[in-house]
């Protein structure tokens, strides 16, 4: 994927200006955060993902930047609340569809870490492992989410 906001100044990653840059880079750069946002210039917008700056994004900002393909804001709440944030596709996939994925997901990533077990999990075989994981409970919370409705009277199996 080709990055859109490259700052230069380097910045720890797990600081909420980090997140901001992310979520500039998913907008499409600079000028579109500061057209987005209704700004007449560029200098806003980069003064709020300059970690040596005091000038910040609101929240209300960042909700307006926040959508299905920008969810830099999202995944780092959720990581400070001690969670993960995983998008949820729409879609009128059927019950047993979402359950045979959820299976699927579920034994791939059982895979790969039982693999990367045998000898010791390496720092890179744990990312690979969790992004299976992700897989699995991605799928495994759209089929909670398909049941949910159904269970509520808001949707048919």
């Amino acid at each position: 994927m080709s990055r859109a906001f490259r700052p230069q100044k380097p910045i720890d990653a797990d600081l909420p200006k980090a997140a901001v840059r992310r979520l500039f880079d998913q907008v499409g750069g600079i000028k579109r955060v500061a057209a987005r946002l209704g700004y007449r210039s560029e200098s806003q917008p980069y003064a709020m993902a300059d970690g040596n700056d005091p000038a910040e994004i609101t929240f209300a900002q960042v909700v307006q930047l926040t959508g299905a393909e920008t969810p830099a804001g999202a995944e780092y709440l959720a990581a400070v609340a001690g969670g993960v944030y995983l998008p949820m596709p729409t879609g009128n996939t059927p019950i047993g569809a979402l359950t045979g994925a959820a299976m699927r997901e579920s034994g791939e990533a059982a895979a790969e870490l039982l693999e990367a077990l045998t000898d010791g999990l390496t720092a890179e075989e744990a990312t690979r492992a969790l992004d299976e994981i992700d897989d699995a409970v991605r799928a495994w919370t759209q089929l909670r989410a398909k049941v949910a409705a159904v269970a509520k009277g808001r949707k048919t199996g």
